[in-house]
C-alpha cells in the first residue's frame, strides 16, 4: 500500500520537486503551502503517514508544525528541512520529536532513504501498538 507524504513548503518550486521526486520513489504525495494548511488536511482527517516540511515558513514554523502535527496524531513521523540548518535548530526538532532534519539542498538518495526509514518506524510504532492492545 502506498504511503501518504504531505509536502509543506511556502516555495512551490521545491513542492513541484519534492512531490515528484516522491511519486518516482512510488509515494502518494499531497501538500500544503504553508503549515496552517498542512494543519487543516491533519485535523480534517487526511491520512498522512509522513510530514516533510520546511523550516522557516509565514505564519507557522516547520517547528510550530512538527508540535501541532504530533498533538493530532502522536504517531505521525515529521522531517524537517531548510536551508539554515544550525546544529541548535536540529536539535530543538529532534527534541520536539521529529525523525530528521535535513538540509537543503536536499540530495535525493539522501532524501528518500531518510523518508524510507521514517515510514518503517512509523509501521513498527503501529505494529507494536496492534499487538498490545490485543494482549491487553
Amino acid at each position: 500500500m502506498k504511503k501518504n507524504i504531505l509536502v509543506v513548503d511556502d516555495d512551490e518550486a521545491n513542492r513541484v520537486t519534492l512531490e515528484r521526486i516522491l511519486r518516482r520513489a512510488g509515494y502518494h504525495v499531497f501538500h500544503a503551502e504553508n503549515g496552517r494548511d498542512a494543519m487543516d488536511a491533519l485535523q480534517q482527517g487526511q491520512s498522512v503517514d509522513l510530514v516533510l516540511t520546511d523550516l522557516k515558513m509565514p505564519g507557522m514554523s516547520g517547528i510550530d508544525l512538527l508540535k501541532a502535527a504530533r498533538v493530532v496524531d502522536p504517531d505521525i513521523e515529521v522531517v524537517v528541512m531548510t536551508a539554515y540548518g544550525t546544529v541548535e535548530t536540529a536539535v530543538e526538532a529532534m527534541k520536539e520529536g521529529a525523525y530528521d532534519f535535513v538540509s537543503k539542498p536536499l540530495k535525493r538518495l539522501e532524501l528518500t532513504t531518510c523518508i524510507q526509514k521514517a515510514l518503517e518506524k512509523r509501521s513498527l510504532m503501529l505494529e507494536n501498538k496492534r499487538l498490545r492492545e490485543r494482549l491487553a
